[in-house]
């Protein structure tokens, strides 16, 4: 239990980017640990993203519930939003005194998260180009999010209704 609060503490301090920017490094904690399968993960990503609240969040409860209960979802859940909360309390106040080093810290920020994406991008850029319907869905969707003003929403849910209706015609 101890190991899997200290576990879920660590990504909570990595996880100031959010969303997609944490999931490679949750899938190396989970999966190097050997507390999940690859293809279990893929199918925790799934979950977490279909329930209410941040990935990571929803990450670390299902992890912990499969684990250790209802005591190890408490458990990594309140390990998961310890460092964010008491950062956001931290640095909330230094910008309140100093708002000119702020833009430095944001810009540093945005670097990061940008290297967290990649590496989340590369942890599941094989099993999404598995197929060439994958590629074009996923080149199709990034043309449409790109060039037009169509709400990211629709893109991922007609990207998914797409996927979903052509393997249930093709097999």
């Amino acid at each position: 239990m101890l190991r899997l609060a200290l576990v879920f503490l660590k990504i909570g301090v990595a996880a100031y980017g959010g969303g997609w920017t944490i999931v490679g490094i949750i899938r190396t904690e989970i999966v190097g640990r050997a507390w999940m399968s690859a293809e279990e993960f893929v199918k925790l990503v799934a979950m977490a993203q279909i329930t209410p609240g941040p990935v990571a969040l929803n990450a670390a409860t299902l992890v912990g519930y499969r684990l250790h209960g209802l005591l190890g979802a408490a458990v990594s859940t309140l390990a998961v939003v310890a460092a964010p909360v008491a950062l956001s309390l931290l640095i909330g106040g230094f910008f309140a005194k100093a708002t000119k080093s702020g833009a430095r810290l944001t810009e540093a920020l945005k670097t990061g998260t940008i290297g967290l994406i990649a590496m989340t991008v590369w942890a599941f850029a094989p099993a999404a180009v598995s197929s060439g319907l994958n590629v074009a869905i996923a080149l199709t969707a990034f043309a449409v999010s790109a060039f037009t003003r169509i709400n990211p929403l629709w893109i991922i849910l007609g990207s998914g209704v797409i996927g979903a209706a052509t393997r249930a015609f093709l097999g």
